[in-house]
């Protein structure tokens, strides 16, 4: 028992310090914006806000603190703002966003207070994985699996998010749980669990249905000759969806607003979904993105590895744990096959967003978990050389952005506006305005545009009354279009000022124009 505890302990331990890792110094990004104004109530005054802007006739100099205070904490706002915010503003369901309004209040509303709510429930999940690995194979089996967890370069870039995603892995591990130990013990009590976390799930990420469609599959598939079991499953499962009523109708009276997801869909192209297949599995072991080269051989030797350990541990498992085989391939392949569909038939993005990934992660957990422990006992010194290899690529993960990261070219944009004023024009998107605004001095002024006569208009009104001229563009992975326009590719505004500088740095590009007598 005492061991027991120990290992977990180190395991926890290591998983702590791969998530602590940069916590604080990496940037925000544009996605963990929406955390800020959604959880802070303030949704729908952004939406109004961003509007009026993109119908004025005439810009207007906006001071980078009157943004802020739409991502700030505000004691007036309640579960009902967040709530209508979501259904007038998002696309996404309420539980993270409730969550996170609450926790911005004890933890603040700074970048490492919003992410500590990721890093707590990502260690959560290295018990969860070793509760599930319990469950489903042995002790031995579930320690590896709470180590793969820890280490893992995906498993910390989302522990590390001020997003859902670390939830939806934590909420897909208990929920399996609950699964797993209801076909063991037939309890209604564990029926009760999945049942309620089921739907938590769903509240937090609509593609958490992916999880249930292979929750539902196992379980029909495994006990579809046992009808009193398989009923008190089938009762649990409705009771999850009749749970999600009350937030479907709500999102029905409103109407779903799909064209916010414009960025998933409407990206035909067969060999690139194939790519992205391939790579996306080798990001579940290794991220190497600081160097082409070496994110080029992370890849292919994760592929080395997962077909090696297929090979050497799966005939055995085949045999003495068929039905835990099955569980764990349902997890993986429904979850990855459904978002294929998708992205074939919708000409979708899903396997090109990274973060997606999570759904299908959590049945490569007990896969790699079993085959870990079974290689150990095997070729030890291979897999300390997995490990080892796995604690850098996590090391080094939390250097690496996600997106539009704006902190490093707007520290700059301070730093050059210093006994100056200064304005910043910027593509009037959401993610954009607020973005550039966080980091950005409370003296310094935005001109939010959204066509090429708002950027003629603001042009003219910034060479009017400032010294310095900033143009930020921002660029989506998927698609640039999606935050940028080409008009405002600009060069030369004219109006006595010249270009003196242009920075491109994590998906940011900023050009700097100054008066001709300013040096």
């Amino acid at each position: 028992m005492f061991k027991r505890i120990f290992f977990l302990f180190v395991i926890l331990a290591v998983g702590l310090l791969l998530r602590v890792n940069q916590l604080s110094q990496r940037s925000l990004w544009a996605d963990e914006f929406f955390t800020f104004f959604q959880s802070s109530g303030h949704a729908v005054k952004v939406k109004h806000f961003l509007s009026a802007l993109s119908q004025a006739k005439e810009p207007r100099l906006i001071a980078a603190k009157e943004i802020k205070a739409f991502m700030k904490n505000d004691l007036r706002m309640r579960i009902g703002d967040v709530s209508r915010g979501l259904l007038e503003a998002d696309t996404h369901p309420p539980l993270y966003f409730w969550i996170i309004s609450f926790w911005i209040r004890v933890f603040g509303d700074s970048a490492q207070g919003v992410r500590s709510f990721s890093v707590c429930i990502g260690l959560i999940a290295i018990l969860l994985a070793y509760g599930l690995g319990r469950c489903l194979f042995d002790e031995y089996t579930a320690f590896f699996c709470a180590i793969f967890v820890s280490v893992s370069a995906f498993s910390v870039r989302y522990a590390q998010e001020a997003r859902s995603y670390a939830l939806v892995i934590a909420l897909g591990l208990l929920a399996s749980f609950f699964l797993l130990r209801l076909e063991k013990e037939n309890s209604n009590r564990d029926a009760l669990g999945f049942a309620i976390v089921n739907a938590l799930g769903i509240y937090t990420h609509y593609f958490y249905i992916f999880i249930a469609c292979a929750h539902f599959f196992y379980f029909t598939a495994a006990w579809h000759k046992d009808t009193p079991k398989l009923n008190k499953f089938y009762l649990a499962f409705l009771s999850s969806l009749a749970l999600v009523i009350p937030w479907v109708i709500a999102v029905m009276q409103r109407g779903y607003n799909f064209d916010l997801a414009e960025w998933i869909f409407g990206y035909p192209g067969l060999k690139c979904k194939f790519y992205y297949l391939v790579t996306g599995i080798a990001r579940y072991f290794y991220i190497f993105d600081l160097n082409p080269t070496a994110a080029l051989l992370s890849w292919i030797f994760s592929w080395a590895l997962m077909i090696y350990m297929a090979v050497i541990t799966f005939k055995g498992a085949f045999q003495k744990y068929r039905r835990q085989v099955l569980f764990s391939l349902c997890m993986f392949l429904i979850p990855l096959c459904g978002m294929l569909f998708i992205d074939l038939l919708q000409n979708g993005a899903l396997l090109q967003q990274e973060r997606f990934w999570a759904i299908p992660f959590l049945g490569f957990i007990p896969l790699s978990g079993y085959s870990l422990s079974r290689l150990f006992l095997k070729k030890r010194p291979l897999v300390y050389l997995v490990l080892t290899a796995m604690v850098i690529s996590s090391f080094l993960v939390s250097r690496i952005q996600f997106g539009p990261a704006p902190k490093n070219l707007t520290l700059w944009i301070n730093q050059e506006s210093k006994g100056k004023k200064a304005g910043v024009i910027i593509y009037n998107i959401r993610s954009a305005v607020l973005s550039q605004a966080y980091y950005l001095d409370d003296d310094i002024y935005m001109l939010p545009v959204s066509n090429p006569l708002q950027l003629q208009e603001a042009l003219k009104l910034a060479c009017r009354s400032m010294d310095k001229v900033f143009l930020a563009r921002y660029y989506h992975r998927t698609d640039s279009i999606l935050m940028d326009q080409p008009f405002m590719e600009i060069q030369d505004i004219g109006e006595g000022f010249r270009l003196k500088t242009s920075l491109k740095r994590d998906d940011i590009s900023v050009t700097e124009f100054v008066r001709q007598a300013a040096n």
